[in-house]
């Protein structure tokens, strides 16, 4: 029947509306009646189920649909020979033969989409149902990765999809660990051909970023000290507080996935407690965030475009779906920030200054025993910074640029000022003992020897100048840091004391 249709068309196109529309109601018309009044039909269609056989009946129709004017108004290859053109009889060349253009394809198509029947044809598709079986089939993945991270800790293998898919955002996306490639191959997974409805892109993307919320607050919480891992509440269960918000998220913040696995041994701890554990969980955020601001978007616009649109469109929808995105990457930022700028800084300050305790000790080793004056740093001050440097070669590769560093120098600041503070305790008690201890300290002076706080404060001078030191290694300018100037003004007297010594 195409010659026919062809005709019709070509007759009867006067305008948006026609006479005669066999294309609409002599074709789409009956199918569209047809596969709604069978109810065995309907059933298998429209409500089969199986989310999968959901997803490509509506696929294999919609393009069906989308086609139908297109291919029964498609002219016909012409095999023009020789031999058919002998055939020919000088009435067939008369014979009226239609054109059919593209605005008249087009017209047709529209006029299908326009019509009654279609519109109760789509409205016989359930989507939303379709959506939440989807999204329930991304947050079990999700609550399963994040129970068993939260029993046993971040290098558990969390990871159920292809190990193909896994090594290639291993190697191009740049995860390591494993509950983040779960979380990443999860976000894409809605995305796949055989899953995403593009009717349903704004509920998909709306899901995704959920995921997203979803799994940087039990980052946060863990973090923050808030969610221990190695077990749930004293009594190994969730407490109600969880439950409460897991119920108010729908489910999303359940901590049983039904796996029937043990507790660990182990007693609970927080995870934010370790200086590498935050660093390379904040490493793992950091790629998170970049590829939800770039790599995720081309996903999603692949996806919704289906290789149709102009480059125009293209760039529109992008930067559509990078400002709806925004909510999810702008609230990773702020915690990669804490994670380095807080949580790290106070970690290490708290190591590098464990030494600090060994100031005290100065006085013990020159007081009354008749030590030569000294000519190198204590043993204590080459350790006070050890930790920093080893976490800073640790973790070089794996610091935000946006970081730079700015932690390193929270950290010098405050380990500096607690140095200061006891450098300062300490010459206050040199010089009450020394002017006790003044008839001595003269006749000293008189026989050209150096005092025992001379000495200390000498002790002090150098290990100060052997710090500042230690700073320019880590790729810090001491003057840029505070309580430097305040060190310096302490031990400057020494300066003049080892010309006298030398």
């Amino acid at each position: 029947f195409g010659p026919v249709l062809q005709l019709s068309e070509v007759m009867f196109d006067v305008g948006p509306k026609v006479q005669v529309d066999l294309i609409t109601d002599g074709v789409w018309v009956p199918i569209a009646t047809a596969l709604m009044a069978d109810a065995g039909i309907k059933m298998a269609i429209f409500s089969p189920g199986i989310a999968s056989i959901l997803q490509s009946n509506y696929v294999t129709l919609d393009k069906f649909l989308s086609e139908l004017a297109e291919r029964l108004l498609k002219q016909p290859e012409s095999k023009t020979t020789a031999k058919t053109l002998s055939l020919e009889t000088s009435t067939e060349k008369l014979y009226f033969s239609p054109k059919v253009s593209p605005l008249t394809i087009r017209r047709a198509q529209d006029r299908i989409y326009s019509h009654a029947k279609t519109a109760e044809f789509s409205k016989r598709w359930n989507l939303p149902i379709y959506y939440q079986l989807r999204f329930g089939d991304c947050c079990t993945r999700l609550n399963k990765a994040i129970d068993l991270t939260r029993r046993s800790g971040w290098t558990m293998e969390v990871y159920t999809g292809d190990e193909a898919v896994a090594s290639s955002l291993r190697n191009s996306v740049g995860f390591e660990l494993s509950f983040f490639l779960e979380l990443y191959d999860t976000l894409l997974s809605l995305w796949r051909p055989d899953v995403v409805i593009r009717p349903l892109s704004n509920r998909f993307l709306r899901g995704a970023i959920q995921l997203v919320g979803r799994s940087v607050a039990f980052i946060r919480d863990g973090m923050e000290g808030k969610l221990k891992f190695g077990g749930g509440d004293e009594n190994g269960s969730e407490s109600s507080e969880n439950k409460t918000n897991s119920h108010q998220n729908g489910g999303l913040n359940s901590e049983t996935n039904g796996s029937g696995l043990p507790l660990p041994s182990r007693s609970a701890y927080s995870w934010g407690d370790s200086g590498p554990d935050v660093a390379a969980v904040a490493w793992e955020l950091a790629i998170l965030e970049t590829s939800l601001s770039h790599d995720y978007v081309s996903t999603i616009c692949d996806a919704m475009q289906a290789g149709t649109g102009t480059d125009t469109e293209r760039a529109e929808l992008e930067s559509l779906v990078g400002e709806v995105l925004k909510e999810a990457s702008g609230q990773i930022r702020p915690l990669i920030e804490s994670a380095w700028n807080t949580i790290l800084v106070n970690l290490l300050t708290d190591k590098c200054s464990g030494p600090l305790a060994a100031v005290k000790g100065v006085v013990a080793t020159y007081r009354m025993t008749n030590r030569p004056p000294p000519t190198q740093a204590s043993p204590y001050v080459g350790t006070m910074l050890r930790p920093l440097k080893e976490f800073s070669r640790d973790f070089s590769l794996r610091t935000p640029d946006y970081i730079g560093n700015k932690w390193k120098s929270l950290i010098l600041s405050a380990v500096t000022d607690r140095y200061s503070v006891a450098v300062e305790e300490l010459i206050i008690t040199v010089q009450r003992t020394e002017v006790a201890l003044q008839n001595r300290r003269a006749r000293r002076a008189a026989s050209g020897g150096i005092s025992d706080g001379d000495k200390v404060k000498l002790q002090l001078y150098l290990d100060f100048q052997a710090y500042c030191r230690d700073i320019q290694e880590l790729g810090v300018d001491p003057s840029s840091i505070d309580g430097i100037a305040k060190l310096r003004t302490l031990t400057e007297d020494a300066q003049k004391i080892q010309e006298k010594a030398s």
